[in-house]
């Protein structure tokens, strides 16, 4: 009786196992078939890739050592063309699909080949780090970016930073701006959403230096510093946009109050009336200290000339 369960129970076993490997054993292993199999049911997708950026990888084989075309990124084929279009067929569902991806997985298709310049800190950006997937900002097939630049899915990248990042939106109607709004910079010329070695995504070991690669003038060394522009522009101004001039982080005076309460003028705007009119309008406290990032003049001391 022991003898014929045992019996009884490996036979179970053995049709179980035959029955889970019967799924495996149908779809096989899948091969590459190239992109002309792809196009005999993907036909508009493979008209409009004869004018992406990724053709090229096709065109020049030394742009991609292996394989190229569709299954460069959706990998080997054969199976999921053998499926003929029926998607009931398990073989149907043996391909890569990035955007129904998990994020990380899904970028990983990408890095295969974009592991250098723009993206050779993105596995270290806030975007990976929050599980934002290539995908997510790029279309591959239906990319609306003027001439394809970048493959990206809006038109105008700030549109697409805006989608998330709401609290910028705001900022960037106020009535002094970064010339973004009018198109005349991107969110881009400042952050590289793939990465980078600086806070922020910035394009710059520091907001500093970032500033300076445009502010030319800013940069100094000078013979007089001043100590806040030297540490951190964004210290006196609102990068994203203010509703002060020069995109201040406030309004002149109080501004320069912040640090200088009590120093040398009256602490406040009432103490000495014959002050008050000189501080309270146009450049305030820089009527008279113009070169308030630095001097190089030899009686520079308080930025007067």
């Amino acid at each position: 009786m022991r003898r014929r369960r045992m019996l009884v129970l490996a036979l179970a076993g053995l049709a179980l196992l035959a029955w889970s490997a019967a799924p495996a054993a149908a779809q096989g292993t899948p091969t590459y078939v190239g992109s002309e199999a792809c196009a005999t049911c993907h036909e508009e997708v493979a008209d409009t890739f004869q004018n992406n950026a990724h053709r090229m990888a096709e065109l020049d084989k030394e742009v991609v050592a292996e394989h190229v075309g569709c299954e460069g990124c959706h990998g080997p084929g054969s199976e999921h063309a053998a499926a003929e279009g029926d998607e009931s067929d398990p073989r149907f569902k043996n391909i890569k699909v990035p955007s129904k991806m998990k994020p990380a997985e899904s970028s990983a298709v990408c890095q295969s080949c974009h592991r250098v310049g723009e993206q050779m800190h993105w596995d270290q950006s806030a975007h990976a780090r929050h599980d934002v997937a290539c995908s997510d900002c790029h279309s591959i097939h239906e990319a609306k970016s003027p001439a394809g630049k970048g493959l990206l899915k809006q038109a105008i990248i700030t549109n697409m930073c805006v989608s998330c990042h709401e609290e910028k939106k705001g900022t960037l109607a106020n009535t002094a701006h970064m010339p973004v709004r009018e198109g005349g910079m991107s969110c881009a010329d400042c952050h590289n959403p793939h990465g980078s070695t600086g806070g922020a995504m910035i394009r710059g070991a520091s907001n500093t230096d970032l500033c300076v690669s445009c502010h030319g003038d800013k940069r100094g060394p000078f013979l007089w510093e001043h100590a806040p522009v030297r540490e951190d522009c964004v210290a006196c101004h609102q990068p994203h946009g203010s509703n002060n001039d020069k995109v201040l982080a406030g309004k002149r005076p109080y501004l320069c109050q912040r640090c200088h309460s009590y120093t040398r003028h009256p602490s406040t705007l009432y103490d000495r009336p014959d002050l008050v009119g000189n501080r309270l309008f146009n450049r305030s406290c820089t009527n008279c200290h113009s070169q308030i990032h630095g001097s190089n003049h030899p009686s520079g001391k308080f930025f007067l000339r």
